[in-house]
């Protein structure tokens, strides 16, 4: 007798894509861009390999479509955090903490920007380095107006500060075991505080007037 597959019951195209991409977010945040197969994603989602490529034409669409959702998510986190308030120490804090937020989610969705296998995809290279530059420009402005440091200086600490904050909350995420592991806002708390004594010994520019 052949077993068959037991499949979901019709829905919307809208609603089948978002299931579809649901089903998708969790095999390449557990298997990454090379060890995720479009075989699997249809019999998680319990539908059939045509009703996946009627909505993606490959793995390759598939994954773009869900980085660029993780991407703006991240960039909206960020920004809020940062347009939040005029306090500098405010915007500080609230901006590593949102990083690390993003990054304790059970889905582990962050993988797909950072730890996907996909880094040297061109396309994959350009959307991350876009939210990159995003934070990084915001960043660039509040030293500007805000302290003595200006230009290029201030481009290049700003992409420091990015990759700094990035970088812990990365490496507590997917290289830290499990056990013993501080919380997210523990650590999020002692990077904190790091950064902001670098950012505090700046100095201020002198109000006019």
């Amino acid at each position: 007798m052949t077993e068959t597959v037991s499949r979901t019951p019709r829905m919307p195209r809208e609603q089948r894509r978002a299931q579809l991409m649901d089903v998708a977010r969790a095999v390449f945040a557990e298997q990454g861009y090379t060890g995720a197969a479009m075989d699997e994603i249809a019999e998680r989602a319990q539908v059939s390999k045509p009703v996946l490529y009627q909505h993606f034409s490959g793995k390759h669409e598939l994954f773009l479509a869900l980085l660029d959702g993780e991407v703006a998510e991240l960039d909206r986190r960020l920004t809020a955090a940062i347009e939040r308030t005029d306090d500098n120490r405010e915007r500080s804090h609230s901006t590593v903490h949102a990083v690390f937020a993003y990054m304790d989610t059970p889905e582990r969705s962050h993988r797909l920007i950072f730890e996907s296998g996909a880094e040297h995809d061109p396309e994959v290279q350009c959307r991350v380095e876009a939210v990159r530059e995003s934070i990084a420009a915001q960043i660039t402005r509040i030293l500007s107006v805000d302290t003595m440091v200006e230009g290029v200086l201030a481009q290049v600490v700003a992409r420091g500060v990015v990759e700094m904050v990035l970088g812990a909350a990365r490496h507590w995420a997917d290289h830290v075991h499990e056990d013993g592991r501080p919380t997210a806002q523990e650590t999020a708390e002692a990077v904190e505080q790091v950064l902001w004594r670098g950012l505090e010994a700046i100095p201020d520019r002198p109000v006019e007037g």
